[in-house]
């Protein structure tokens, strides 16, 4: 009989060997502990199934703070590692995991449950609304190897899927050749590839585009510490923060390479005293940066659910990228009678698990 619980600490090398086995993949117990036992916010709120003292199946919630103009703190739950055993699915155990695992999130004081998944249909059975899908941009430097790794995503790709991933890595390619150079202003003090943690939080507020209902992950020094510098997933950090004459930061670009020589973009957020133009020579800048390291590929994720992401991605498109409306679904589920809109989220890469 399939039981369900909360773990503890003596369970979690059971559930990684779990987690292992079914997705054939060698998470280190390092990665385990930084992602759900020492996240900034608390650890996580983890759940599994198990017949006898066989982990079957596993479910967690990630505790993310949200804040918005007014400063109000608001907890979430991000929700990962979703998994149930192949020999045991069929048994209703995806709908009775979350069930426990919403009463467990209740009693912490969980507001709402968000992540992202391409399962819409599993997470909508359980009570989960899909109001959107994320959008992606990339910027090409080297053919060849783009291609090569955007068409080893999909082993199902055939010949004409091939063709037109050929082809938009030609056209980013030559988008980004032909496209204006950049020419940052020297009213500005540029700070490259150091962690920058502190003023994060008061430059996501003053980035704010005057609507009151934007919310965003609370991004403290402890936050991004975590999410960004202490990572393990993580091959190399590249940092590109902004400062004006009184050293305030008015710009973060951050990005993470792997040693595939593929990039991407975690974060960029502009405070409003920046003119468009001014944002856009500083995506430049870094993009410029990174791609003279040798990285064939940038990637990013990119919203358009509201007007400061909107906003966001035409200054990526400014900058020479190449938007695709090619992503996955945002899910969301409110566990009280809070009043938080979805689509007021402003979301990057950094709201993701952080394993890419």
């Amino acid at each position: 009989m399939v039981k369900y619980r909360l773990a503890n600490e003596n369970d979690y090398e059971n559930i990684n060997n779990f987690h292992n086995r079914v997705y054939q993949e060698n998470r280190s117990m390092e990665q385990f502990l930084w992602e759900f036992h020492n996240g900034a916010f608390g650890k996580s709120i983890y759940v599994i199934a198990e017949d006898g003292n066989k982990v079957v199946g596993t479910n967690c919630v990630i505790p993310i703070v949200v804040t918005n103009a007014n400063n109000d703190k608001i907890l979430t739950g991000k929700s990962e590692d979703t998994l149930v055993d192949p020999d045991y699915r069929g048994q209703g155990i995806f709908n009775h995991i979350y069930d426990f695992l919403f009463e467990q999130c209740k009693q912490a004081g969980v507001q709402t449950i968000w992540g992202y998944t391409s399962a819409k249909k599993s997470f909508e059975k359980v009570g989960f609304s899909v109001p959107f899908d994320h959008q992606q941009g990339l910027i090409v430097n080297h053919v060849l190897e783009s291609y090569q790794f955007l068409s080893s995503l999909n082993n199902k790709n055939k010949l004409k899927e091939k063709f037109q991933i050929l082809g938009l890595c030609l056209f980013s390619k030559l988008k980004h050749l032909f496209g204006s150079l950049s020419n940052i202003k020297t009213a500005y003090t540029l700070v490259e590839n150091q962690a920058i943690t502190d003023q994060v939080e008061s430059l996501l507020r003053n980035s704010n585009v005057n609507d009151n209902e934007l919310f965003y992950i609370l991004q403290n020094k402890e936050f991004q510490q975590w999410r960004i510098y202490d990572n393990p997933n993580y091959y190399k950090v590249h940092t590109y923060g902004a400062y004006d004459k009184s050293n305030k930061l008015v710009a973060l670009i951050v990005l993470n390479s792997h040693a595939n020589k593929v990039a991407y973009i975690v974060q960029s957020t502009f405070d409003n005293s920046l003119t468009e133009e001014e944002k856009v020579q500083i995506l430049k800048h870094a993009i410029s940066r990174v791609f003279s390291l040798g990285i064939s590929i940038i990637r990013s994720w990119l919203f358009d659910t509201n007007e400061q992401s909107k906003r966001e991605a035409e200054i990526y498109a400014k900058a020479n990228f190449v938007v695709l409306n090619k992503g996955i679904g945002f899910v969301w589920k409110k566990l009280d009678n809070n009043n938080l809109n979805p689509n007021k989220f402003v979301l990057s890469r950094i709201s993701t698990q952080g394993v890419i």
